[in-house]
């Protein structure tokens, strides 16, 4: 009963400053009304002395003409907001928008990272096209060439790093796996693929003593080679990695990453051979298209984000220093990094076009598909649609409008104290 008493003494409270509000409102009414009599009173003076004097209206500096003879505020008020939001953005948020100059530089980026790709990515190997030989990258033949001697042989370190990381799933030969041989054994057994998921069936291999591989008909096998142990699970990452290291500086090196898992996918028809897309991964895998290769097609990912970063660095807006607040810092980090993604995307977008024309010069050869290349402009494409999508929109809309605002009202001010400096002289 207490807790009602208290109750409808607040509601009391609450009804006494509703009829306090409502007569605070009522003079403010009142006051707008007087104010606006007072304002078309002097409006139409002020018309009359430009009739008198035979001069039109004055136009404005913002080329909207001053109606003097305005009626009510209702058309001053819509006279303001064409005039203050006839701009999208204020001068000071342009600058985060690509100009001509940020499009010529991520044009060009893309343009160098095509060269790159032509004439220094090439093709892991050889190609013959049409009687015409097409001549291998040469930074991947340097990069092959580690790992060995200048006999041919390999290097003591590759064959100590064998011997120290030994593992139960590296079966080279095997007669009831069909197509598997010394040569491909790698892309078959998923604990050599270099990635997260080579990385977690190495360590289920290690320690449940298994060889887990796709066969030729892209079905999973997991065979058992030894006895479990689940005391190696505490090395087995080391054995894993140190494995793989020992593997990629050899002739036929380490599939790319995700290449044992792709050959699960039976289905397509590629070529002359019809191949599958498994039947074609196996293929780049053994013409040479390994991962010191992907390191080669990277190259064309470093020019195009080693120049737009650079470029990003020399132009980007620091302006935000000092004691500002926190959402204008984190607007001006915002804004750059989604400039930084679209001038990445107009890079990466030439660089694919270009691997296209790649493609058709070397007639469809798969070995002349970047895939780094098209890694990112998926990952780019990807960013784009966060970037739009993004649910901090209007927020930034929202500080855009409030600079807009600020900016008008700083020209308007400024109009009007010229206005004044000469009517005085």
């Amino acid at each position: 009963m207490e807790d009602f008493h208290k109750l409808s003494g607040k509601i009391d409270v609450i009804k006494n400053a509703q009829k306090e509000i409502e007569l605070e409102t009522s003079s403010l009414n009142e006051e707008v009304k007087s104010n606006a009599s007072t304002l078309d009173v002097l409006t139409q003076r002020l018309y009359n002395l430009y009739q008198d004097a035979n001069t039109p209206p004055p136009v404005s500096e913002f080329g909207i003409q001053d109606k003097i003879a305005c009626t009510n505020l209702g058309e001053i008020d819509s006279m303001l907001n064409e005039d203050l939001f006839k701009r999208n953005k204020s001068s000071s948020d342009k600058v985060y928008d690509l100009n001509n100059a940020d499009i010529l530089v991520a044009c060009v980026t893309g343009g160098i990272a095509v060269i790159t790709d032509f004439l220094i990515v090439k093709t892991p190997k050889n190609v013959r096209i049409e009687g015409d030989i097409k001549e291998a990258s040469i930074l991947t033949q340097l990069i092959k060439k580690i790992g060995f001697t200048e006999d041919g042989e390999k290097a003591k370190w590759i064959r100590s790093l064998e011997k120290w990381f030994p593992v139960n799933y590296d079966t080279a030969i095997s007669e009831h796996i069909k197509g598997m041989g010394p040569r491909n054994h790698r892309i078959f057994s998923l604990g050599h693929d270099p990635s997260i998921m080579g990385l977690i069936w190495g360590i289920k291999d290690i320690v449940c003593g298994t060889f887990s591989y796709i066969d030729k008909y892209g079905v999973l096998h997991m065979d058992k080679v030894q006895d479990a142990d689940i005391k190696r699970l505490f090395y087995a990452p080391i054995l894993w990695l140190g494995h793989l290291l020992s593997d990629v500086f050899t002739k036929a090196g380490l599939p790319i990453p995700g290449g044992c898992a792709l050959r699960v996918l039976r289905f397509g028809s590629f070529g002359e051979k019809n191949r599958t897309i498994g039947d074609v991964v196996e293929y780049m895998y053994m013409t040479g298209y390994d991962l010191r290769h992907l390191a080669t097609a990277s190259m064309c990912n470093v020019v195009i984000e080693l120049l737009i970063r650079t470029y990003l660095f020399l132009i980007e807006n620091k302006a935000i220093k000092g004691n500002v607040p926190l959402f204008e810092k984190e607007y001006n980090r915002l804004k750059n990094y989604q400039k930084k993604h679209k001038l990445l995307m107009t890079s990466y977008s030439i660089a694919v076009c270009g691997n296209i024309s790649k493609i058709a010069v070397y007639h469809g050869q798969p070995n002349a598909i970047n895939i780094p290349i098209w890694y990112s402009f998926a990952k780019e494409s990807i960013s784009q649609f966060i970037i739009y999508k993004d649910s901090s929109s209007e927020n930034i809309k929202s500080i855009e409008n409030r600079h807009l605002i600020d900016e008008r009202f700083a020209d308007l001010i400024k109009c009007s104290k010229d206005e004044s400096l000469k009517s005085k002289s």
